[in-house]
């Protein structure tokens, strides 16, 4: 999810605890990181809230909570000749957040089909 606010853009990066805690209790709990640059009015921090709850609120099973990421600059990137950007952005977000995950190889071509239909 991008949020843009006033001309800047916010992101939300959601990790699926599973996949790092395996002695977890079940359930399918989730890690939600707001990622920016800047401070949020509280209509758009209400919003992502909103989002999330919308998201992963009502869901069987399913716990999450939100933090925010503080990143010193906005992510930018050549969209769309460089899609391979997106990876190593969260790469290195995972890393900032001592998160022990390496994201899979990829192709340019794998984000040919991705939709938000």
């Amino acid at each position: 999810m991008v949020l843009c606010d006033d001309e800047r853009s916010a992101f939300l990066l959601v990790v699926d605890k599973r996949l790092v805690d395996f002695d977890s209790q079940g359930g399918n709990q989730f890690s939600v990181y707001l990622v920016t640059h800047f401070e949020l009015s509280d209509q758009s921090y209400n919003d992502v809230l909103s989002f999330n709850d919308d998201l992963l609120g009502m869901k069987h099973n399913c716990s999450y909570a939100m933090d925010t990421l503080s990143v010193k600059e906005e992510f930018d990137f050549d969209f769309p000749f460089n899609m391979l950007a997106i990876k190593s952005y969260v790469q290195e977000l995972i890393k900032m957040l001592g998160i022990d995950i390496t994201l899979p190889e990829m192709k340019e071509r794998d984000f040919d089909k991705l939709s938000q239909d």
